[in-house]
């Protein structure tokens, strides 16, 4: 029988990767190190397993793809537009001054200009597929550090096109008329163009189309041929697979479509992101790494402090905190996988010696290896570091004359986004004082503007929460978006003040836990309090008495959401409500000048006949008349007490309320 050897390479590749994985796992590493560590083992410098590596390196290039549409598609175009200092500034100064700080001295070492700047540039890409992985892992996509890494990341995509075209040009491959990198250019930016106007005016309404056909495999199908065929077409025009597929999620992510598409392609992206890693880890020249350990190293470690360095100076510039910089500067830190495209290039023009292109890609390697580590340890070294340095924020002369001092008994919220604003809202009506902290200079301009009180800094350091006068606080709301930022905060709200009450909003349900074994007294999970609600109007719907509602939202509430987190051990149970719906109870109806009652005697009503409940009692001009007789009139503005089942109650109400 005929055999597929990409089908048996497939099927090494897994077999090898799931134990890997799973051995990772139990050590508490992050997956992508087993993916890489994988790619070494199967590798043509490792185990030498695989035959078919270009087919591979297919499908890890359909991983990409699928993880940029996806990427896309949570970014959004108006979030991007609230991002654009992030990517254009942040990226533009980080490209710059990286390859510059690169390629001056080595251009001064008598490097060739071409061979200088291509690796000036190779060093300054940091990998968008790895850090939007980790992120989206720990949830911190739509932190502070997650929007300036992705905006960084953003503007490195976007130029690595222009990177390859100066190198071309410089090693003298181009004509040096300047008409052929004016049309590339042009006919890259005309493409993007085309596939976004594409995208928003014509994808939506061919997605309305399909969604009609009530056709699952149809909408699977019809959105695995817009990824992959925008992803084909800016391919066509020069430009990059992924960025195609980034610009068709984020047009699609303005549909209403875009969360039932990324619920669609979330399993086929997570198996090609891992073939992706996988096959990094197949470039990966293990003897060379072993044969130059310390010259590698020493190579590495120059590259982390440059661009550490460099990333901390742009985020500090953009007006971000210390902690969140170093955060940024620890996160990108690693050479990228668009860098393996420039060092291809540089090997196609004979830019680069043998030693030269293994000692940038094993360098590409480690640095890659060690950002797991890094991403998931930047939080506690950057808190140390600040903390050591005794650096707190800055605060303006205005802030610094509030009279917070003087509250007693106050709610400090941590976060002016939605739930910060609608908290701050409610507390100003109600009279209960207040003080809003937050790190967005924008979200405290906007909260004094609306004349609530705030104060500018970072909720994780002692000194601002002195200045809050967390001493005398009641309360702490923390309705943030950074999950890593909110442990911490409230490991350094209960060390300074142990008495209390620690309040925390999270949208992630395995975080509720940690967060109360840190010291929080309250954590609400948007996703249980969302099911709460339905139950609760569910509930409701079919008459279920309003303190049996109650305390069955009380038994699932207590002990953190025990009963939703971990059904089999949940000590008390939910009342049984099919004896409640069984049971006979009893309602009142206020009768309009629009109620099919109205004008109308019992008799003529004959409610008990065609719903089977009973009008025991009748309430007019305030007073009651109970038992009434069968020619009693009802008009508008009376009161009817029914008795009856749910389901007799159900059929009456609507007889007397047809329209609602």
């Amino acid at each position: 029988m005929e055999q597929i050897p990409l089908l048996f390479d497939l099927i090494i590749l897994l077999a090898i990767s799931v134990p890997v994985s799973i051995f990772f796992h139990y050590l508490k590493l992050p997956p992508i190190i087993g993916f890489l560590i994988t790619g070494v083992i199967i590798g043509p410098y490792g185990g030498k397993l695989i035959k078919e590596i270009q087919s591979v390196e297919m499908l890890a290039q359909i991983g990409i793809v699928l993880l940029m549409f996806a990427i896309g598609l949570e970014f959004s175009i108006a979030k991007m537009m609230k991002a654009k200092k992030f990517w254009l500034l942040g990226g533009g100064l980080q490209v710059l001054l990286t390859s510059g700080l690169v390629f001056i001295p080595l251009f001064l070492l008598d490097y060739p200009l071409p061979n200088a700047l291509l690796i000036g540039f190779i060093v300054t890409l940091s990998s968008t597929a790895i850090i939007l992985k980790l992120y989206t892992d720990y949830g911190m996509t739509d932190s502070p550090q997650g929007n300036l890494s992705i905006g960084i990341l953003l503007f490195q995509d976007l130029a690595v096109i222009p990177m390859i075209l100066s190198v071309h040009l410089l090693a003298g491959k181009f004509s040096t008329s300047p008409y052929i990198i004016f049309k590339t250019l042009f006919t890259a930016l005309l493409s993007v163009s085309i596939i976004f106007l594409l995208s928003y005016f014509i994808v939506p309404h061919f997605l309305r189309q399909v969604v009609k056909l009530n056709n699952r495999e149809v909408f699977t199908l019809t959105i695995f041929l817009l990824c992959l065929g925008t992803a084909w077409l800016t391919s066509s025009f020069g430009l990059s697979l992924a960025l195609g597929a980034f610009v068709a999620g984020l047009v699609i992510s303005e549909s209403e479509y875009s969360h039932q598409i990324i619920t669609e392609i979330l399993p086929f992206k997570n198996v090609f992101n891992s073939i992706f890693f996988i096959s990094i880890g197949m470039l990966f020249n293990l003897n060379f790494f072993l044969r130059n350990f310390l010259s590698i190293i020493g190579l590495s470690s120059i590259i982390i402090i440059l661009k550490v360095s460099v990333l901390f100076f742009v985020t500090l510039l953009l007006g971000s905190q210390l902690r969140i910089a170093l955060m940024v500067g620890f996160g990108l830190f690693q050479i990228g996988e668009f860098s393996f495209i420039l060092l291809n290039e540089g090997k196609v023009l004979n830019l680069f010696s043998f030693e030269t292109y293994q000692s940038l890609l094993s360098a590409t390697f480690f640095t890659m290896l060690l950002t797991p580590f890094f991403v998931k340890k930047a939080p506690a070294i950057s808190l140390f570091i600040t903390s050591r340095l005794r650096i707190s924020e800055k605060l303006t002369p205005e802030e610094e004359d509030m009279k917070v001092r003087t509250f007693k008994k106050h709610v400090i919220i941590v976060g002016y986004g939605l739930n910060g604003e609608n908290l701050a809202r409610v507390l100003k009506e109600t009279g209960i004082p207040y003080l809003i902290l937050d790190i967005n200079a924008n979200n405290i301009e906007a909260a004094k503007k609306e004349g609530h009180p705030a104060l500018f800094g970072d909720a994780n350091h002692y000194e601002v929460l002195k200045k809050a006068n967390i001493f005398d606080a009641h309360t702490i709301v923390l309705a943030i978006s950074d999950p890593i930022a909110t442990r911490i905060a409230v490991k350094v709200a209960k060390e300074i003040n142990p008495n209390i009450k620690v309040i925390v909003r999270t949208r992630y349900i395995n975080q509720v836990e940690e967060l109360y074994n840190l010291g929080a007294d309250e954590v609400i999970p948007e996703e249980f309090e969302t099911s709460i609600e339905i139950f609760s109007r569910v509930l409701r719907e079919h008459y279920v008495p309003t303190n049996i509602i109650l305390n069955q939202v009380s038994i699932i509430r207590s002990k953190g959401y025990e009963m939703l987190r971990k059904p089999a051990e949940a000590s008390e149970r939910l009342t049984d409500i099919s004896k409640i719906l069984a049971a006979t109870i009893t309602h009142s109806f206020l009768v309009t000048e629009n109620s099919p009652a109205n004008d109308k005697t019992l008799r003529k009503l004959d409610l008990r006949k065609i719903s089977g409940a009973s009008v025991i009692a009748i309430i007019q001009n305030g007073k009651a008349i109970t038992n009434p007789s069968a020619d009693f009139k009802i008009v508008s503005g009376d009161i009817l007490v029914i008795l009856g089942s749910h389901a007799q109650l159900d059929s009456a109400l609507k007889i007397l309320n047809p329209q609602n």
